[in-house]
Parts: C-alpha cells; structure tokens; sequence
C-alpha cells in the first residue's frame, strides 16, 4: 500500500508522501479525494483566482463547498493540501476567511461538528486505501519548556551528548555586547515595540537562538540581537531603525503636502544640518527605501542618508548602485564611471 503521512493542524489537513515523482500520486490522491468530496455532497470547481493568474497550476487546485463550510485543494509536488473554512465566521482577514487564523475556533458550533464529520469521513477513506501515519498538531506542546524539547528531539542536528545542536564556531553565539552566549544564560533583547525584556537563551542553529520569554513564549532571534549583560538605561527604546523610518515617512508626508516648514523641522532631527543623499540602483531602476529596505521610483518617497551611509554602501556594490547628491546628481564608484 501507498505509505502517507498525515498532517492535522486546526482546520487544515496535509497528506504527504516520500516520493515526489511518483506519477500516480495526483490521480490516487488528489483526485481520489475530490471523487470522496463530491460523493459526500461537495460541490467542486476550479480556484476562479489560480486559473486567472496562474493557468498552469489551475488543474491542481479545487474551491469546494458543502453548507456553511468552504474548501480550497491544491496538490503540489508531494503533497496535498486541503484548507476548510466556514464562510459565516467572525472574518478578521482583509482578503478573506480562508487566511484567518484559528479557523477551528472561528467556525459556530453546528459548522465546527460538520467539520469533524467531514474529516473524519476523510480519515477513514485514507486508512482503508493507504497505510498512513497520522500526526495532529493541534496537540503539540503548549509550554515553552515542552516546545523547546520537541524541537530538539526532532531535530537531525541535535549532538546526543549535548542535548542541543553544536554551534561549532564562536561567531554563531556573539552577543550584541560582544560576549559569548551560553547555553540556557538569561539575556535581554528588545521587543518588537523596542522596549528592553529579559528572556533565556537556549541554541538554535547557525546564529539563531531559542529566546524563552514566558513560560509559554518561545521565539527564535539572532546572537547579535541578545544582550548578555543587563544593558545601561532600561527605560529607553531601542526602535532606532523604526523610529528612522517614521521620521523619514513624516518627512515624504509633509513634502507631499508642501508643508515644507515642518519637512525643514523633522530633518534637521533625524540629520541636522548634514546634507541628505540618496542611493540609485541601476539594476532596479529605482532609489533605495528607508533603512536600505525596498525601492522607491518616487524621489521624495526614497530613503534618505547622509554622505557616509550613502557612500559606505554605494562601494559595497559600486557595479550596480550610484549616489545621489542633493541636487540629484548621480555619482558611480566603479572602473566604468
């Protein structure tokens, strides 16, 4: 019999297999499930989206429905997916209920029983064709300290003797104050709203590390983002690349607007009374954003440095970007210029 491993996970069922080239698959499973969809009371077409932008893909992707409930099937590679929503869930998604979250727990309670029904239904027809292993993981750990061995555990780099993967080489556990982790130390690190937090350190792999900060948060950070010592001035953000950002927009705002008394204002606190340059890239035909992150064919709406952050960054690729100085003249770096 076929061998499938089976994933569950909130509404969404995955049905893999080992062998991607097996051309069999597709017919067995994906169309075998779509025959079980429209035998149980599905209605079955094609995705009007997938077969508008990407034809190619259209004859490996279903939309189906059945009451309230929703499907989208889509078999890529060596597995098939099948996403099930309710169409009367609370929708908290712009581009629609199918990418919410938790859509499980969004569905009302009579939609949540046709939804086990129906995968249940679904279970029983891949047990009875194919010698599957089911693994739910909607009963995963749930505190930090049983994610943090389950990943472990699961992991092929883990060292037996360790317990945790090895990190080989000291640059994978340099600390942003220059420091060397260890292993289960408590360091701080700032959160997404820049502000200071304390958490524990447990290796990850390469430079990444696990940060366990409450005892059912686990997130995976970079050595250079972690501190090893408590950092002087807790109270103070550390968002200077968000705050740059913001600055930068108010700036293109007010410029817009030919407020250009409050634009004068805002620049002379991000910069002072340095010269601001921008950053060309030929090969985009577009200025560098804020941050050297994104392209911006608006000039105003560009990035905006001065002539040291320009110019490091126009030599490290000289073959492709150029300096723009405020009066808009482009300066190359290269042989060619």
């Amino acid at each position: 019999m076929r061998k499938l491993e089976i994933n569950l996970h909130d509404s969404h069922i995955g049905i893999w297999q080992d062998d991607p080239n097996e051309p069999s698959f597709k017919e067995e499973v994906y169309g075998g499930l779509i025959r079980l969809l429209r035998d149980r009371g599905w209605t079955t077409h094609k995705d009007p989206e997938t077969k508008r932008n990407w034809v190619s893909l259209s004859p490996n992707t279903r939309q189906a429905a059945k009451g309230n409930l929703r499907a989208h099937i889509q078999a890529a590679g060596r597995c098939v997916e099948l996403e099930i929503w309710s169409s009367i869930a609370r929708q908290d998604n712009r581009n629609g209920r199918r990418y919410d979250f938790d859509k499980f727990k969004r569905m009302p309670f009579l939609d949540q029983k046709s939804f086990m029904l129906e995968r249940s239904k679904l279970l029983s027809w891949l047990q009875d064709n194919f010698a599957t292993a089911i693994k739910d993981r909607s009963h995963e750990p749930k505190s930090a300290d049983e994610k943090l061995a389950q990943k472990y555990e699961e992991s092929t780099h883990t060292d037996p003797k360790l317990g945790h993967p090895n990190w080989h080489a000291d640059y994978n556990r340099k600390s942003a104050d220059g420091r060397l982790l260890e292993h289960g130390q408590v360091i701080w690190f700032a959160g997404p709203d820049g502000r200071l937090r304390r958490g524990q350190a447990f290796y990850n792999l390469n430079s990444m590390w696990w940060v366990k900060v409450s005892p059912y948060e686990l997130t995976n950070m970079n050595c250079s983002e972690l501190f090893s010592n408590q950092p002087d001035d807790l109270r103070r953000k550390r968002n200077t690349r968000a705050r740059r950002a913001k600055l930068e927009s108010l700036i293109s705002s007010a410029i817009a607007r030919s407020d250009f008394l409050r634009a004068h204002e805002l620049q002379l606190v991000l910069f002072g009374d340095q010269p601001v340059y921008r950053i060309w890239s030929r090969k985009n035909d577009a200025y560098y954003g804020p941050n050297c992150c994104g392209y911006s064919t608006d000039a105003n709406r560009a990035g905006r440095y001065t002539r040291e952050e320009a110019e490091a960054e126009v030599r490290r690729v000289p073959h492709v970007l150029s300096l723009v100085t405020p009066d808009g003249q482009h300066v190359r770096f290269d042989k060619a210029a």
